[in-house]
This record gives structure tokens, sequence and C-alpha cells, in this order.
């Protein structure tokens, strides 16, 4: 009887500890128990685009540079001040996802899934989404992409139309108190 119990008891800590298991590498927790897991470089659209990045996060705003860059094999992130210094870095090679960050408090694997489902082509991401639900509707000339995790909105992303260099993006992550403004850099009438 006690070998029994002590099998059980172990059971019980092997499974309690499944449940806190980090998600694979390239996958990230959305949400209570949603994962996404990001798309290799190679299934995004390949794009160069600049934007002006404006982060309000539970009512604090900061605005600096973002530079995208997407190709077959990489997708890399740079965001600069507004001086031209370096903040953060993020490179993801469909394996491995790096990153520098000058401040410390970057969420790679966060800010790589909210990328990818902004610009990943709609169709592609549906086998990516795990206790995740994506609707996509229109509103006038924006597409808007809402990720849900059983009833709860998680993200709620809109794009104008056209391509993604010349995007007006906005993303607001209800939970985090966090909204995201993007604006294309020419648009702005700055110059890079």
């Amino acid at each position: 009887m006690r070998t029994g119990a002590a099998v059980l008891l172990a059971m019980l800590i092997l499974l309690a500890g499944c449940a806190s298991v980090p998600p694979a590498p390239g996958c990230t927790r959305l949400g209570p128990d949603g994962v996404f897991c990001a798309l290799p470089p190679a299934a995004l659209p390949a794009v160069s685009a600049n934007h002006v990045v404006r982060v309000t996060h539970a009512g604090q705003s900061q605005t600096f540079l973002g530079r995208l860059q997407i190709d077959a094999h990489h997708l890399r992130l740079a965001g600069l001040s507004l001086f031209g210094t370096t903040l953060f870095t993020l490179d993801y090679d469909g394996q491995q996802l790096t990153s520098h960050s000058a401040g410390g408090s970057l969420r790679p694997e966060l800010l790589l899934a909210m990328l990818e489902l902004t610009v990943a082509p709609a169709r592609e991401l549906p086998p990516q989404l795990h206790n995740l639900s994506l609707r996509v509707s229109t509103a006038g000339d924006r597409q808007v992409r809402a990720l849900w995790n059983h009833g709860r909105l998680i993200a709620r992303i809109e794009k104008s139309t056209g391509p993604l260099n010349q995007a007006h993006i906005s993303i607001v992550i209800p939970g985090a108190k966090l909204s995201l403004q993007l604006t294309p850099l020419d648009a702005t009438g700055a110059t890079p």
C-alpha cells in the first residue's frame, strides 16, 4: 500500500511540474494558458520598414524609432532613441531568438509574437496558436486581428491596408495595460 501511495504522489508531483513547463523554443505564453509558436522568417513577407513607435504602459508613454527587417533567413528589429542610440535589438532565425537591451526589461519572445501576429499572412497563423483563437475582420481601411484565449481578449491588432513599410499599426494588450502605436517614419515628416 505504501508503494502505491508513493508512486501516486510521485506521479502527482510530475504532473504538477508538467503544468509549469516552459513553452518550446520559439514559443511564448499569451494569456493564462495560450501559446503562440513563431513562424520561420521564410514564412513571413520580406520587409524593410521604419516606424515611430509610441508605447503606453499604465499611463506612461515612451517614443522611439523601430527598424524592422525580414528576409528569408532572419527577422531583425532594432529600437533606437530619437537621438539614434540603440535601445534594443532582436534577431530571430527561425530556431533561436537573441536580443540585447540597454534597459534590461525587454521581453523579446512577446515582441516577436506581436510582430508575427501583425505581419504574417492570417492563413498561416492558426497552426501556430495553441489554446488561442484569431478573429480577423476589417474596419474601414484597416485589418483587425483579435487574439482570444477562452473568451478573454489577449491582443487587438489593427493595421492599415497597403505595404507594411507604409502601414499605420495599433497593438493593444489589455491584460498588460499596454498599447503601441506605429506610424511610418515618412508619414511623420521626419527623415531617418
